[in-house]
């Protein structure tokens, strides 16, 4: 997909069941787990910062956690979901 600033979003977020494409035009577009469409990021965005935010926030605010947890939180989740 290329090094654009958001493959570590991108990443996370297919790591947690969400699913990420990309259509005709080249935008990424993004939908949560559920199945529901969230947003998108152009392929070649005119403010690669701003549109990096607008993102985040955007999928934040559908639910996914971030920033993504260190591996010793993700450790203490699996242990305490495992009790």
């Amino acid at each position: 997909m290329g090094s654009d600033g958001i493959d570590d979003i991108v990443d996370w977020a297919e790591s947690q069941g969400w699913t990420i494409r990309v259509d005709n035009n080249g935008y990424r577009r993004f939908f949560d787990p559920e199945g529901n469409y969230i947003t998108y990021y152009p392929s070649t965005p005119r403010n690669a910062y701003r549109r990096r935010l607008d993102v985040l926030t955007a999928v934040k605010r559908a639910g996914l956690p971030w920033p993504v947890p260190s591996k010793k939180e993700q450790r203490a989740q699996r242990q305490k979901e495992g009790m």
